[in-house]
């Protein structure tokens, strides 16, 4: 049996495999961190991390749907103060390397007397889905389509479900030319008649849905927009699909769809 000559080394190898970040925190401060945690903040290096940024606690955005060092009790560590709340509500918010807000999950384990492990999951997508279904923000109420807010913010989780299905994820935007609320109302129900319970229709404009679904292959999802397709009026409407490529985020999936439709005629479908 091989002796483990550098028992460090092996933790840090282990934390570098998880896609969460791991933090090992002694007196307040990080001892270790992995590859996930170098890569959200943009450094190379434990060194340069350090370096960089002062206070741990300072990382987390003053929010106030958040912990932060505000919320901190007087006579506690953040730690102390942290571990004490209900699991709902161990949420910080931090900035990414773009200086994008992120929201994370915290689960702590304190079991050991001098170090407390934090793993930190991604809830952003989650999150958002969660209030702006609160807030009734999902749904557009003239349609009953999907507001192009939430289908935006929520982009991540249809990635997330496509590549644990192995799917691809297949758009398919249809224009209506001069289209009323009316009009928009009636194609968003009849569309909804056809489509699968997990396909996203998503009114994108005051005359253009989307429809965004997993998909085998790209022929299932030109069959799939033909069929569509076939349900609007004669001389209403154009449409266009794609696949959404594998490094490629949704927003700019949709921008280069929207190109394709601005040649478009009449009763026309493209496919990119």
């Amino acid at each position: 049996m091989n002796e483990i000559k550098n028992p460090y080394e092996l933790i840090q190898k282990i934390v570098d495999t998880q896609d969460n970040l791991v933090v090992v925190i002694e007196n307040e401060e990080p001892v270790l961190v992995n590859k996930s945690f170098r890569s959200f903040f943009g450094v190379s290096s434990f060194e340069q991390y350090c370096n960089d940024f002062g206070a741990f606690i300072n990382n987390f955005v003053p929010h106030p749907s958040y912990f932060h060092a505000e919320k901190v009790t007087e006579g506690e560590t953040w730690v102390q103060s942290l571990v004490k709340l209900e699991d709902k509500d161990k949420i910080v918010s931090m900035l990414n390397l773009n200086h994008e807000p992120r929201a994370f999950s915290v689960n702590l384990d304190d079991t050991h007397e001098v170090y407390t492990v934090l793993s930190l999951e991604d809830i952003s997508a989650n999150l958002i889905k969660r209030i702006m279904i609160e807030h009734h923000m999902n749904m557009d109420e003239i349609t009953g389509a999907y507001t192009k807010d939430y289908f935006l913010h929520t982009a991540e989780i249809l990635k997330d479900g496509a590549a644990y299905n192995e799917k691809d994820i297949g758009l398919s935007l249809i224009h209506i030319f001069d289209a009323t609320s009316d009009e928009l109302s009636t194609a968003v129900t009849e569309i909804k008649a056809v489509i699968r319970q997990n396909d996203m229709l998503v009114k994108y404009s005051r005359d253009t849905l989307i429809l965004a679904y997993l998909v085998d292959k790209k022929d299932n999802a030109i069959l799939f927009t033909r069929k569509i397709h076939s349900l609007m009026k004669s001389g209403s409407s154009c449409a266009v699909v794609d696949l959404v490529s594998k490094r490629e985020k949704i927003p700019q999936a949709i921008d280069r769809l929207k190109i394709g439709l601005e040649s478009l005629s009449e009763d026309e479908m493209k496919v990119l």
